[in-house]
């Protein structure tokens, strides 16, 4: 099976857990940039079966530093992009936090974890983290790199966009419409068996995430015995990372509550609540709140009319199926506008069924409640703002 094929699969078992060591080799290898990749690639046409691969690997590294051609964390320093895209803080922990949580949800056996992160508070400079970890079948590990940017530039896509098939560096190499995925080995070379798989994404929030893996713990010293096994963190499980890891950061620029709880943190009544009030519009005043462990809700006010709207969120298993679209990573979305309880009231009802099986749907009512009597001719909020809250990411954080 293709390994874009394994996407579906590897989200319905939402399994994975990670590990980096900043000092590998092909973290090294990442740091010398793509001037020195293609140099490399020069050399593999002349007939060395041991050129890198994936040197040029989504970028993802671990240092932050600046190599000879004047890169920073692998990838061009530019500016901070303008707007609200030049805003970025999040510090070590909470990204160890990030990456450890994202490893939790994905059911991968881990064994004697070791993390390690920095921080950044500059929208062009990467946070990193990555963690070692026993998978089972012998050591592993997952480095990350977030960095801040314009959705919009139209260079991100170079970044997501596989080469011609001619022409690339890549074992294998798939495009998805926010990502790449890419197959192949560190510079110790086919022969060594070190293999690195790895996923970009340009997230719609204004991020680059950037993941990859490697069957080995470290890349140091290990040409005594070779290395045949597949990384247990397959492509798919990696998208499916970096979704979560999407999820974990706000459109302004910093980590959200859940995303970087202490890992192991129980579940508490109202997880679903803080998510949901994090993704209402700006523009919204919340006059009460409330929720359970499956589902929370808002009532918001217009401060000049004082018409209420109620809104709610929850995450349920099963219901009429109503599906108008499917977006680019499999996400079943179904739009319906339906008769209220009370005369006059309408329910804007948007729900996003993951191919993980997370279902979550989204209701307004011009009301203060579904069961009260109108409040205006229309919600406060629009189908379509429903519809973003409903295929956020960030739900994929609920516990």
């Amino acid at each position: 099976m293709p390994f874009e094929d394994e996407l579906g699969k590897v989200l319905r078992d939402t399994a994975g857990t990670f590990t980096a060591d900043r000092h590998s080799l092909a973290e090294r290898s990442l740091l010398r940039g793509r001037r020195r990749l293609a140099r490399r690639r020069a050399s593999a046409v002349a007939g060395s079966a041991l050129a890198v691969v994936l040197v040029a690997t989504a970028g993802v590294q671990l240092s932050g530093g600046r190599d000879g051609d004047g890169k920073v964390g692998g990838l061009a320093s530019t500016p901070p992009p303008g707007g609200v895209y030049g805003h970025f803080a999040v510090t070590a922990k909470e990204m160890e936090n990030i990456l450890q949580n994202g490893m939790d949800q994905s059911g991968i056996a881990v064994a004697h974890p070791k993390l390690q992160a920095e921080g950044s508070t500059q929208a062009s400079r990467a946070a990193t983290a990555s963690i070692d970890f026993g998978d089972g079948f012998g050591a592993a590990r997952v480095t990350l790199s977030v960095r801040r940017v314009d959705p919009g530039e139209q260079d991100l896509r170079k970044l997501i966009t596989c080469p011609a098939e001619d022409d690339s560096l890549y074992e294998e190499c798939t495009t998805q419409p926010d990502n790449r995925a890419v197959k192949g080995y560190t510079e110790a070379g086919k022969a060594g068996g070190i293999k690195k798989w790895a996923v970009t994404m340009v997230s719609p929030s204004g991020y680059v995430i950037e993941l990859a893996t490697n069957n080995v713990e470290s890349t140091i010293n290990t040409d005594t015995e070779p290395v045949t096994r597949n990384p247990r963190m397959n492509p798919g499980k990696l998208r499916y990372l970096a979704m979560f890891v999407d999820g974990s950061f706000t459109a302004d620029g910093e980590p959200n509550s859940l995303g970087t709880l202490e890992p192991g943190t129980p579940a508490e009544p109202g997880d679903i609540l803080p998510l949901l009030k994090d993704l209402l519009p700006k523009r919204l005043h919340v006059y009460s709140e409330g929720g359970t462990g499956a589902d929370g809700h808002v009532v918001v006010v217009d401060s000049t009319s004082g018409k209420r709207t109620y809104i709610e969120a929850t995450r349920i298993a099963g219901d009429k199926e109503s599906w108008n679209e499917t977006l680019s990573d499999g996400t079943k979305v179904g739009t319906r506008q339906l008769a209220g309880q009370q005369p006059g009231v309408v329910q804007l009802r948007v729900d996003a069924l993951r191919v993980n099986g997370l279902w979550m749907s989204v209701s307004a009512y011009n009301a203060p409640s579904p069961t009260s009597k109108k409040s205006g001719a229309a919600p406060l909020i629009t189908t379509e703002e429903l519809r973003t809250i409903a295929i956020s990411r960030s739900w994929l954080l609920a516990r």
